[in-house]
């Protein structure tokens, strides 16, 4: 019977985000439990470096995206148990499995590792994928009952297999951790934070906003500025002001009409005036969104002092001629996509080195067994029995004909190459930051120019703000 649980991962304690990484990527590699690191597959990345790569692409992430979470609540990494059956599968068929299910469930999109286990009496996986995506331009969303989603897709694998599954499986119980987070009051808050924040979006007004979270089995109380919510299971209400300050009732219904955003954004400006120049405010689409009398004159000093700050930054580049604008407007795009295309060129490589270095060593450990399968006067019957490992041998085959009369290269050679290009990825990501700043400056305040100048109608310039940021 196989058995699949889902767990988001944080940074643990006092340890920064890559250090979590590497603690819990070294555990689950142990050469003990992997039968000296055999049992260890990978997608994307390599085991040795996964945990550099992995935050490698948080950071580009952040800078793509411009979003980052603060370090309580910032999902690192998912780890997926895969248990079954004792004395029903062979270690190296759980650790195919363990891909298969990896692959499907995250559709291709993350890096992951799978460690097959063989210490305890039940072959256990321990797989880990990365939460952000290949891109860095978004997360894993870790939808409602999505473990209950793995557990259908393993079941789906097992039986394709011929393994056994639990077909009538018992609720899950609280884990450890659940029930000592209760015990410190924080297990409920963290669940009023996650559902509230997925019943906002989809709420046109307070009221509805209530409703939903009736639906969801909370209790409610409010009078004046007061919001409290009783889960299912509580014993006291929570005060909504106590899970932070977007989450008191004010905060709450300027998070259903759309006004918080705003007034978080208008505040980090005055915070930070010398920050990149921002495209004009479009007063016509936000007066018809009914902001009202006061939105407009807000609106209409937000343009002039942007406006004034383009120039500052025009003054300050030494850019007096509009084609000069144009052109550096240009370059800096042109500089942004060059070092963008090599660092796609670099991950590609490295992804190469890595499933070479794959071949080389699933080849070298199944030669024995694929010349024994050449000899068998039944071949039909020893490729069934082990099938696994000369399918491996054959792909690895397959992968040095592709070489094209090339030598192969040695394992050390490939980790060593793999290293220069992952030290050379995170020196050219330094480039890639300062050249992605210097394309958002100039081509933003080309696109302020051109409004401020009429050279150019609104919606083009809406258009390519989000161009830009994409």
């Amino acid at each position: 019977m196989a058995i699949s649980d889902l767990l988001p991962r944080k940074a643990m304690g006092s340890k920064s985000r890559s250090q979590t990484l590497h603690d819990r990527l070294d555990y689950d590699q142990k050469e003990e439990k992997t039968k000296g690191g055999e049992l260890v597959s990978s997608y994307m990345c390599s085991p040795e470096t996964a945990a550099e790569e992995f935050e490698m692409s948080k950071l580009l992430y952040e800078s793509i995206t411009g979003r980052k979470q603060p370090k309580d609540r910032d999902i690192i990494a998912y780890r997926i148990i895969q248990s079954f059956k004792p004395g029903e599968i062979t270690p190296e068929e759980a650790n195919r499995l363990g891909y298969e299910l990896a692959m499907k469930f995250t559709k291709g999109k993350h890096q992951f590792i799978v460690s097959t286990h063989t210490d305890k009496a039940h072959i256990h996986n321990h797989v880990e994928f990365n939460s952000t995506n290949l891109e860095s331009d978004g997360k894993f969303n870790n939808f409602k009952n999505s473990a209950l989603a793995l557990r259908r897709l393993n079941d789906q694998i097992c039986r394709e297999n011929g393994y056994s599954v639990i077909e009538k499986p018992k609720a899950r119980g609280q884990r450890y951790q659940e029930k000592a987070a209760a015990k410190r009051g924080r297990s409920y808050k963290e669940q009023l934070r996650l559902t509230i924040d997925q019943m906002l979006p989809s709420c046109k007004d307070f009221e509805e906003f209530l409703a939903r979270m009736r639906e969801e089995g909370y209790e409610i109380k409010h009078r004046g500025k007061s919001l409290e919510f009783l889960a299912p299971g509580q014993s006291r209400f929570t005060r909504s002001a106590r899970l932070g300050d977007d989450y008191t009732k004010e905060a709450l219904r300027e998070r259903i009409t759309g006004t918080r955003q705003e007034q978080k954004t208008a505040a980090s400006k005055r915070r930070n005036p010398g920050r990149n120049v921002n495209l004009l405010v479009d007063i016509q689409a936000k007066m018809q969104a009914g902001k009202g009398k006061g939105y407009e004159h807000w609106a209409k000093v937000f343009n002039l002092k942007e406006a004034a700050k383009t120039l500052n930054f025009l003054v300050e580049s030494g850019v007096t001629d509009y084609s000069e604008l144009e052109a550096r407007a240009g370059a800096a795009g042109e500089a942004f996509d060059s070092l963008s295309a090599k660092i796609k060129q670099l991950e590609g490589r490295m992804a190469e080195v890595a499933q070479l270095k794959t071949h080389i060593i699933n080849y070298s450990k199944t030669r024995e067994a694929y010349k024994e399968y050449r000899k068998s006067r039944n071949k039909k019957s020893y490729r069934a029995e082990h099938a696994d490992e000369i399918r491996k041998h054959e792909a690895a085959k397959a992968a040095f004909d592709a070489l094209g009369g090339k030598a192969i290269p040695k394992v050390a050679q490939l980790s060593s190459e793999y290293a220069a290009l992952l030290a050379e990825k995170k020196e050219r990501y330094e480039e890639y930051k300062a050249a992605r700043k210097d394309m958002i400056a100039y081509q933003t305040a080309k696109q302020n120019v051109d409004r401020i100048l009429g050279l150019e109608p609104m919606e083009n310039v809406q258009q390519k703000k989000q161009d830009t940021e994409r």
